[in-house]
C-alpha cells in the first residue's frame, strides 16, 4: 500500500502526471454538468469515469485530487444543483483513493489472463466498496444532514439507484482498464 502511495506521489511531481491529472479534473468537472435525475435528489453522472481513470493510470493520490478538485470545480461551473456541501467532496476524494488502491499497479507482466481476471475482480471490489460505503451510507448521510430530513427518507431511493448503476460502473471501469492496458498508457505511469 505504501508502495502505491509513493509511486502515485511521483506521478504528481512529473510534468506528464500533472498534465494528465489536470485533464482528468477538467473531464470530471465537465461530466458533472450532465446529470440524469433519479428520484428524491438522486442523480446519475459519469464523473466516476474520470476518477477511476486517474486511479487506474496515476494511482490513489492523483485520483483523490481528481475527485476532490473535480467536485469543487464542477460545482463552480454549474451551481444550479443546490448549495455546495463539503461532504460530497470528501466522498469524491475517498472514491478516488479506493479506485487508486484497488486498480493502480496491477502487474500485467504475468499471464495476461490472470491480470485481466485480477483487474476484473478488483474492479468489482472497488465498485462494491464505493457503492455500499460511500454512495449508499456516506452520501445518504450527507443528504440527511444537508436537508435536515431523516436518513431513511433518502436511503430507499439511493439503494435502488446504486444497485441499478453498479453493473454499469463495473463494465465501464473494466473497459477503461482494458483500454489503458492495450494502448500502453498505464505503463508510462507505473
Amino acid at each position: 500500500m505504501l508502495k502505491k502511495l509513493v509511486s502515485s506521489a511521483h506521478n504528481l511531481i512529473s510534468v506528464r502526471g500533472l498534465v494528465l491529472t489536470a485533464m482528468l479534473i477538467a473531464m470530471y468537472a465537465v461530466l458533472g454538468i450532465f446529470k440524469i435525475p433519479f428520484a428524491l435528489d438522486n442523480r446519475i453522472t459519469l464523473t466516476f469515469t474520470a476518477t477511476a481513470s486517474a486511479g487506474i493510470i496515476l494511482g490513489p493520490l492523483p485520483a483523490m485530487l481528481v475527485g476532490g478538485i473535480g467536485d469543487i470545480l464542477g460545482y463552480l461551473m454549474n451551481p444550479g444543483g443546490g448549495a455546495y456541501f463539503v461532504g460530497f467532496t470528501i466522498s469524491a476524494m475517498l472514491g478516488g483513493l479506493i479506485y487508486g488502491f484497488c486498480l493502480y499497479g496491477i502487474d500485467v507482466k504475468q499471464n495476461k489472463m490472470n491480470a485481466e481476471t485480477k483487474a476484473f475482480l478488483l474492479t468489482i471490489l472497488s465498485c462494491a466498496i464505493i457503492t455500499f460505503f460511500i454512495n449508499i451510507i456516506l452520501n445518504t448521510y450527507w443528504l440527511s444532514l444537508m436537508y435536515g430530513k431523516a436518513y431513511t427518507i433518502f436511503s430507499a431511493a439511493r439503494i435502488i439507484k446504486n444497485f441499478v448503476v453498479y453493473p454499469f460502473h463495473v463494465i465501464v471501469i473494466q473497459a477503461i482498464f482494458m483500454l489503458t492496458e492495450r494502448t500502453g498508457i498505464r505503463k508510462k505511469y507505473l
